[in-house]
């Protein structure tokens, strides 16, 4: 029994670490179409569920029906958070650079830019859509430059008018302190005529953009959170309408998102579009309005990075959006407690010892059993196999025969296991913590760590000609957890045959070239965790008789 628990305990740890290392290797995702669908000659198709239940549609491009009333203006927005671009476009956004990340750890590396360079469509450009016909509104900046400085906030405006005689005016409160805006729009019907349509809003990302900001296995493209539930859509081409209430709806990478977080929007339709190119989520309020009559359209945005206490401040849960696996419930006080001792130990680095020596201390009791009970299961270990041979005929003998044994020595056969098993859910949690908080994001250690999200390469990379490891970083910290991992598999108490201990001899071989690739702080908890159990193996061997 024990054997067959240790080893289901240490194939489930293999698929677990073996999906990430291998899936962005193998099992990268299609390219995209090479022929681009025009929109004229779509066939009308019917529309049909998809397996989530939501409606699936062709993709309809909007033919423009006007020509720009106005050349492009610009204005820029700076606060100590971000510098924005605003283009008079729709009132949309051409550029946000972050300030406080950078791409790279490179001192001339630029600010992390959320928009897509070179986009025909901005995110947040409005548009009046009539059928299958929509029209640009080009509009009149209130101010060319805004400045702020911390606590500060200004309004931005943008009027113009649409083909129909709709009077819009678009506002931005843009403040120093954030990185949402609060947005409102206000669409006023100066005709004489009944107008009935949509005014769209988009958050868009080119494809390869978006595709470029995760080096790992990780989802990147639309999300959204809908009666209290996260959903995360694949990029793929179609349009695909969304149902039920949503509380908020955006794109996302690992690090960063970019969220629309409605407010006064009534009848509002969500959907998320891919074309060959272009990935969106788009908002679309309806507009049935009589002469004389106006409408507003109300909504937060927030264009930052995935940061558990500023996205927990929205009030909206967006702090969902980061992913921590199936553990959640224990993930995130982690990564609240990592953040807390922060606040009082600059380095992420020690932060990851301490928390991992805490869950050793807390954890020392059943470590202790465990190791006790195999100790016990390896000194009558003889009489088991004993046991075996001599009623190796008759399966129901020899299982009363055992149980027989284990009650006169007080052993709970799976006394092993089990305090394992009730570990590893915290062990997973931290893992995804480590791997996804963009805390660790170009966090140093010392030494030659500089960074706790990315692989240790102090001895650069494996040759790409070697099969499967080939272009694999190098570095110190994995070779030295494989080193630990293999002290304490042989300081562990077995009750293996020696023919299957040998055969798990190669265990941390293949763990030491799965953590080549991963980031540092994930091996540097693993290290730790090694060494801490080697010492306390060693104390509890040495206590016990």
């Amino acid at each position: 029994m024990e054997k067959r628990v240790i080893l289901a305990l240490v194939l489930s740890l293999l698929v677990l670490f073996a999906y990430q290392f291998f899936f962005e290797k193998w099992i990268a995702p299609p390219p995209p179409a090479e022929k681009a669908v025009k929109d004229e000659a779509l066939p009308a198709q019917a529309e049909k569920k998809s397996e989530e239940g939501t409606t699936v549609s062709p993709i309809k491009r909007e033919e423009p029906v006007s020509a720009p009333r106005y050349a492009e203006e610009l204005v820029t927005v700076e606060t100590p958070l971000y510098k924005a671009v605003f283009s008079n476009k729709g009132g949309g956004i051409k550029s946000w650079k972050l300030k406080n990340y950078r791409e790279s750890l490179e001192q001339t590396s630029s600010n992390v830019e959320m928009i897509t360079p070179e986009l025909e469509e901005y995110p947040l450009q409005d548009k009046i859509i009539r059928d299958a016909a929509s029209e640009d509104v080009y509009f009149k900046p209130s101010r060319t430059n805004v400045e702020l400085n911390i606590g500060q906030s200004e309004e931005l405006v943008f009027s113009g008018v649409s083909k129909d005689g709709l009077r819009i005016e678009k506002k931005y409160i843009v403040s120093a302190n954030s990185y949402t805006i609060q947005a409102e729009t206000t669409v006023s019907n100066t005709s004489a005529n009944q107008i009935e349509g949509r005014l769209s809003t988009s958050l868009v990302s080119g494809i390869p953009f978006i595709k470029s900001r995760t080096g790992r296995s990780y989802h990147n493209g639309p999300i959204l959170r809908s009666d209290k539930e996260v959903l995360r859509k694949d990029i793929k081409e179609g349009e695909e309408a969304l149902t039920g209430k949503i509380n908020w709806i955006g794109l996302e990478d690992m690090y960063f998102i970019s969220a629309v977080i409605p407010k006064k929007i009534e009848n509002a339709a969500f959907s998320t579009v891919t074309t060959k190119d272009l990935v969106m989520t788009k908002v679309a309020a309806s507009l049935n309005m009589p002469p004389n009559t106006s409408a507003n359209i109300g909504y937060v945005v927030y264009v930052g990075p995935k940061e558990m206490d500023i996205l927990k401040a929205q009030g909206v849960h967006l702090e969902d959006s980061i992913d921590l696996g199936w553990f959640t419930f224990l993930a995130k006080p982690l990564l609240v407690s990592m953040n807390y001792l922060f606040r009082y130990i600059s380095n992420y680095g020690l932060i990851i010892i301490l928390i991992t020596v805490i869950i050793k201390i807390l954890f020392h009791p059943l470590t202790k059993k465990s190791l006790d009970s195999m100790k016990e299961m390896q000194k009558v270990q003889p009489q088991i196999m004993a046991l075996r041979e001599r009623y190796k005929d008759d399966k129901e003998k020899m299982n009363r025969e055992l149980m027989e044994l284990y009650k006169r020595y007080k052993i709970n056969p799976l006394g092993g296991c089990l305090p394992m098993v009730l570990q590893i859910p915290v062990f997973i949690a931290l893992y995804n913590v480590l791997g996804s908080a963009i805390e660790l994001r170009h966090s140093p250690f010392m030494l030659w760590i500089k960074d706790l999200s990315a692989p240790d390469t102090l001895f650069g990379h494996i040759p790409a000609g070697i099969p499967m490891i080939g272009g694999f970083a190098l570095g110190p910290l994995p070779i030295l957890m494989g080193a630990t991992m293999l002290i304490q598999q042989k300081m562990t108490p077995s009750t293996m045959d020696p023919a299957q201990a040998k055969m798990m001899l190669i265990m941390p071989i293949i763990f030491s070239f799965m953590f080549l690739n991963f980031p540092s702080g994930l091996v540097l908890y693993w290290l730790v965790n090694n060494v801490l159990s080697i010492a306390q193996q060693y104390y509890i061997q040495k206590t016990t008789k």
